[in-house]
């Protein structure tokens, strides 16, 4: 329920900024979000995924080949549709050009997308082909680290995953490298992934708290929401701390807080976030496409509040079929093709023929 929150609340905030551009269009008011930071999903994303990755992985510290299985069972599962999703991209600016906010960049800007190598898109952003991919290549970042960190039994394992990412931060924060891979893999928002492990560590200690506590701690870090003057502002606070922090205390709180009743809604929000990468990658080519129809059938007719919610309900929608028809069936089939050759290879070592498998 968390990704389908964090997902959603990336949604909403794409939604929001593309009435701006209605409003050139319609003469009707933008929706103003000035107040929340709707990208706090991102940071919610981050946490989550150093928890999961700590929690499902605990048992394979120091245990041979481990980093090599967890590296390509994250491959498997990010792989194939963001490199789907990133040809449609291409594909898309080739038809139709006008649809994208900014132009695709070169080959070599191209290369660096399918690769999760931070490039520079147009002159003053680090963006890959799919815009949104940039939180994947702080993702793919950090699986790398976490393999790293697999070679060692878990307790020097964890130090040493802890030493080189604040090592890395401090690095971004002192020195602030030119370089744009270094530049962006220093940046100090890799904690976020760390605290996410933490919140792991403490969770599977056996702690556990009350409803009341839990509302508390995740009351507390839904500030994370909102948008303050200094000394909470972007100047003042680095965003590990800013939006981080309480990311992580309100990942905490649903972790160790009491667990939810089955009723309708959690499962609604359990499908949602199980579709959540679907809906984080896919929901622009909902979206865009929606602003172009808005504009030219709906025009000056509605207000724009409404097309936050159509649109939001249409990303919805085409993320849960997504799911269902491409990513489930597609991570399955690349989880298996790895998996039967790793079996072919055990096979002929052991001197059985091909055919016999």
């Amino acid at each position: 329920m968390l990704r389908a929150l964090a997902a959603l609340s990336v949604v909403v905030a794409h939604t929001i900024h593309e009435t701006e551009n209605l409003a050139v269009v319609t003469a009707r008011q933008a929706v103003d979000a000035k107040a929340w930071y709707l990208g706090y999903g991102v940071d919610i994303f981050f946490v989550l995924s150093g928890f999961i990755m700590m929690h499902t992985a605990a048992a394979e510290f120091g245990k041979s080949g481990a980093p090599l299985r967890f590296f390509l069972r994250r491959c498997a599962r990010v792989v194939p549709l963001y490199w789907l999703l990133t040809s449609v991209m291409l594909l898309g600016a080739a038809v139709a050009p006008s649809l994208l906010n900014v132009p695709v960049g070169d080959i070599s800007h191209v290369v660096a997308s399918y690769l999760f190598i931070p490039d520079m898109r147009g002159a003053n952003e680090i963006r890959p082909v799919l815009a949104l991919g940039w939180t994947l290549n702080y993702e793919m970042l950090f699986y790398v680290l976490f393999a790293l960190a697999l070679m060692m039994p878990i307790r020097p394992g964890i130090i040493g995953l802890s030493a080189l990412m604040a090592a890395l931060a401090l690095v971004g924060t002192t020195i602030e490298p030119r370089n744009v891979q270094i530049a962006f893999w220093t940046n100090p928002i890799i904690l976020e992934f760390l605290l996410g492990v933490y919140v792991a560590l403490i969770f599977r200690s056996g702690l556990r708290i009350g409803p009341g506590v839990a509302l508390a701690l995740m009351a507390i870090g839904l500030i994370g929401f909102a948008r303050f003057s200094t000394p909470w502002d972007d100047a003042a606070l680095p965003q590990f701390l800013r939006r981080g922090v309480p990311a992580a205390v309100f990942v905490l709180a649903a972790a160790i807080g009491p667990a939810l009743p089955l009723k309708r809604i959690v499962l609604w929000g359990v499908a949602v976030g199980d579709a959540s990468y679907s809906l984080y990658l896919a929901h622009p080519f909902i979206v865009r496409p929606m602003r172009a129809i808005w504009a030219k059938a709906i025009g000056d007719h509605l207000s724009l509040g409404l097309f936050v919610i159509y649109a939001t309900i249409g990303s919805i929608i085409f993320a849960l079929a997504l799911f269902r028809v491409v990513e489930r069936p597609l991570t399955i089939y690349v989880r298996e093709l790895g998996s039967g050759r790793k079996q072919k290879t055990e096979k002929r070592l052991s001197g059985v023929r091909p055919r016999d498998v």
